[in-house]
């Protein structure tokens, strides 16, 4: 096998939407604690600490932290944190009256 057959992990590129001192006291200060981890994986990923380690410290899978920079990436900050609190669900019941009794 050649050395150029062997597959070398890329680091992951973070855009810059806020810089690393932003994102450092942003994951200091912020209360909510699912925001916070996410702020921390971030911050760790942009200042260059491999996914490896990354996914050690915050208990997060490779694919999840995957999924959280393409998000971060695409639209910023905003994506970071419990988006489940801004989900309303249906407005009406799946089931009528006679299916829930």
């Amino acid at each position: 096998m050649h050395l150029s057959e062997i597959a070398m992990p890329r680091r992951v590129t973070i855009e810059p939407h806020l810089s690393l001192e932003e994102l450092e006291r942003s994951y200091w200060q912020t209360k909510e604690l699912i925001k916070r981890t996410h702020y921390q994986t971030i911050w760790l990923l942009a200042k260059g600490t491999r996914t490896e380690e990354v996914a050690e410290v915050t208990g997060y899978s490779r694919s999840w932290i995957y999924e959280l920079v393409w998000g971060y990436n695409r639209i910023g900050a905003e994506t970071l944190g419990d988006q489940r609190s801004s989900n309303q669900g249906s407005s009406e019941p799946l089931l009528d009256d006679v299916q829930q009794a």
